[in-house]
């Protein structure tokens, strides 16, 4: 009964491990008060050249493509892009998936 219990137990954290691997990456987009940004502009940009652009959705989250970027970054726009400062960060940062984005005001 022991070993069965210790087979289920790898077998899920396999599974877990797996799942955990083919998540897209990604983040979450909010302003110093914690809201969501909604609609936020998200650009990847490799060697100067914009090649994929999302929004963020009601929860200020976004997914970005499975495709392999190398030395890409991320640059991240409020939906005014005016009262907010631009970010630029290495597409590596968000590999996690659990990236927590927070927009300051321009001063």
């Amino acid at each position: 009964m022991n070993n069965q219990y210790v087979k289920a137990m790898f077998i899920c954290g396999a599974i877990l491990l797996w799942t955990s691997l083919c998540l897209a990456s990604g983040g979450r987009v909010s302003y110093s008060d914690g809201q969501p940004v909604v609609g936020a502009e998200v650009h990847v940009h490799q060697q100067e050249v914009d090649k994929y652009q999302l929004t963020t959705d009601g929860n200020g989250r976004f997914t970005l493509p499975t495709m392999d970027f190398l030395d890409a970054f991320v640059q991240i726009k409020a939906p005014d892009g005016k009262d907010f400062a631009t970010v630029n960060l290495p597409v590596k940062v968000f590999e996690s998936g659990e990236v927590a984005v927070v927009l300051q005001p321009k001063r």
